[in-house]
């Protein structure tokens, strides 16, 4: 006999229904929305409030340098807004909006500010905290006017018995005169609920689309990601073909005459002729030292051994010892980071120290990091000359590539005279 287990469409169906209609009170992201929608008007009233405070009085200051610091401000005001908008929406509407981009430390005012006046995202920003005013005005006044309604109907009967109510011109003096309506406030209560849950759906499209990067930006990084990954596979490829041509130049030819060095030795060792064989043991053994040393300077440009076995303060010391001038290091966490990212932090020292050595005609440099929970920055700065040229070399390039790779910025400071700063933004994620 053979069980078999009946699934009732049609009755299966309402209970999930009624349990959605009926279980709205009961969810808590349905009083995050309400808390968000509720909030939309007070901030919306700080926001604006600021935001004309600061437009006027910096623009009617603009004439003399008070006027542009207030309009500067006003434009941190609102980035920070938006970040706080960006907050709210992470945490009561469940919607993640990826931040702007951070910029490298070191730079100008100026070129921070036309960084931030550049970037899509600060008037995108602007518009959401200007209309968050109008819209937090209607959002608010929608909910506070139907739950004031579904409260009144539901809880009819016992403000009754205290006071008579009239409700478009019906007039109840007893709690039995108003039982008929409670239902419907209860029915208002619950449509306000789900009400505020459509609204917080639109909320959190509008803030993902205004507080986050356009989908011409999205396009433009996947473009670079593309170019990026073409350059490594390019990079790989060349890098293959060096050390197959350093391998039979240096280290394999080295290791052919040690083996014919080795095999005369042995020729003269049968005739008993030690004293004709003893150079030629020494000749060989310069040569094993030889090969071993340039096997070992292969390796390192694979991937240095300390790395991997005592991590990146040890591998950064490394560097700093066999670097021609006073390197000092800082910063480095104690905690291993992934894999990837050491070793992209490990080969931005290494090059902009090659860098620093061969161009930079410093006295001294330091390397510098500050780890953060979803982000490492290394920074290499020098007191050399400056005037450096990222987009000369292919060194400099090779390095943004991989750190584009893991998804991070790479940014090369160089005013002449001013010395060299090489600033490598490193995301770690699931620290």
């Amino acid at each position: 006999m053979t069980a078999t287990t009946v699934v009732p469409e049609a009755d299966g169906g309402r209970p999930l229904s009624l349990r959605r209609v009926f279980g709205v009170p009961f969810r808590a992201a349905t009083w995050r929305h309400v808390v968000y929608e509720l909030l939309a008007l007070p901030l919306g009233i700080a926001y604006f409030t600021i935001l004309v405070t600061g437009v006027s009085v910096g623009a009617g200051l603009a004439v003399v340098i008070v006027g542009l610091g207030i309009l500067a401000l006003t434009v941190v005001a609102w980035r920070i807004m938006a970040g706080v908008e960006r907050g709210l929406a992470r945490r009561l509407l469940h919607v993640t909006i990826p931040p702007p981009a951070h910029m490298a430390p070191g730079l100008s005012p100026w070129t921070r500010v036309k960084s931030v006046l550049r970037d899509p995202v600060t008037w995108k920003s602007l518009v959401f905290v200007v209309v968050k005013f109008p819209l937090g005005v209607i959002s608010f006044s929608l909910f506070a006017a139907l739950w004031f309604v579904g409260c009144v109907l539901a809880f009819a009967p016992g403000i009754v018995a205290l006071t008579p109510v009239t409700f478009f011109g019906w007039i109840m003096q007893t709690p039995a005169e108003a039982i008929p309506i409670a239902p419907a406030g209860v029915a208002i209560l619950l449509a306000t609920l789900h009400i505020a849950n459509g609204m917080a759906w639109l909320w959190g499209l509008f803030a993902r689309e205004m507080l986050g990067p356009s989908t011409v930006q999205l396009r433009e990084r996947v473009d670079d990601l593309r170019y990026s990954r073409a350059r490594i596979i390019e990079a790989a490829d060349a890098e293959r073909r060096r050390l197959e041509r350093d391998l039979h130049d240096g280290a394999q030819q080295r290791l052919v005459a040690l083996t014919l060095t080795l095999g005369l030795a042995e020729s003269r060792l049968k005739k008993a002729d030690a004293e004709a064989a003893a150079p030629l043991v020494a000749q060989a053994r310069e040569e094993a030292m030889l090969a071993v040393q340039e096997l070992r300077e292969l390796a390192r440009g694979i991937h240095p051994a300390v790395l991997s076995d005592r991590g990146l303060a040890a591998a950064l010391e490394a560097l700093a010892g066999r670097a021609p001038i006073p390197v000092t290091v800082s910063g480095v966490p104690e905690d291993r980071l992934p894999p990837p990212v050491e070793a992209a932090a490990y080969f931005v020292v290494a090059e902009s120290l090659t860098n620093v050595a061969q161009y930079a005609q410093a006295s001294a440099a330091r390397v510098t990091l500050d780890s953060a929970p979803q982000i490492v920055r290394v920074a290499i700065a020098d007191d050399g000359v400056g005037g450096a040229d990222p987009s000369a070399g292919s060194g400099i390039r090779g390095l943004r590539d991989r750190v584009e790779a893991l998804d991070g910025r790479l940014e090369v400071s160089s005013p002449p005279g001013g010395g060299t700063t090489v600033t490598a933004e490193l995301p770690v994620h699931g620290r």
